[in-house]
């Protein structure tokens, strides 16, 4: 059985307790994350993380994906298909940056050169995921690769966007602005690349 697919109580309490606590640190100071100050955190041993995850990197990607994919089920169960949902969708988008503005330094940290190129991955993934599930309602005439294709394109642009926003030390723009600016560029690069 997977990771993924454990389902045992005692297995999906210590991976909780252990996002809280890399939540917790990072918080504190990102660069100080270690599976020693992890495991002293939670008071699960060293072994117990191994069988979670293969490293720091591993977590920081689960814990961030795992926030990500939060949103994105909320964002799908607001989708008609139509693209009436905008209001819908800025709010969960608005939301979603909030935490992330809450959370600046590990953000700042996570996805910068020095951070965790698994988390890059798994956000630019969970990202795609999001845009491919409502071009599928939007057009359902699109070939498989042809969504993907046009998911992966929207999507890295939307992570570019919040990786340019994370480039200062504190907020250009609030997560509000940040997210209608976002949206209405999406919008544009719809009518005029996805058409």
């Amino acid at each position: 059985m997977s990771q993924l697919e454990n389902t045992d109580p005692r297995y999906v309490r210590s991976r909780v307790k252990l996002r809280a606590a890399f939540l917790e640190l990072a918080h504190e100071d990102p660069e100080k994350l270690t599976v020693s100050a992890i495991c002293e955190r939670t008071g699960i041993d060293r072994a117990t993380f191994y069988r979670h995850f293969d490293s720091i990197d591993d977590l920081v990607a689960d814990a961030l994906a795992d926030l990500a994919d939060q949103a994105n089920q909320q964002w799908e169960a607001t989708s008609t298909g139509s693209g009436l949902q905008l209001p819908e969708s800025t709010a969960i988008f608005v939301r979603y940056l909030k935490h992330v503005e809450e959370n600046w330094r590990l953000y700042q940290w996570a996805l910068s050169p020095k951070g965790s190129s698994k988390t890059l991955h798994a956000l630019l993934d969970r990202s795609a995921r999001g845009v491919a599930f409502e071009l599928h309602k939007l057009d359902d005439t699109l070939s498989p690769d042809e969504v993907e294709f046009r998911a992966s394109f929207a999507s890295g642009g939307i992570l570019g966007a919040c990786i340019h926003w994370l480039s200062t030390e504190k907020p250009s723009c609030s997560a509000e602005e940040l997210a209608t600016r976002i949206l209405d560029i999406s919008d544009q690069r719809l009518k005029h690349v996805f058409a």
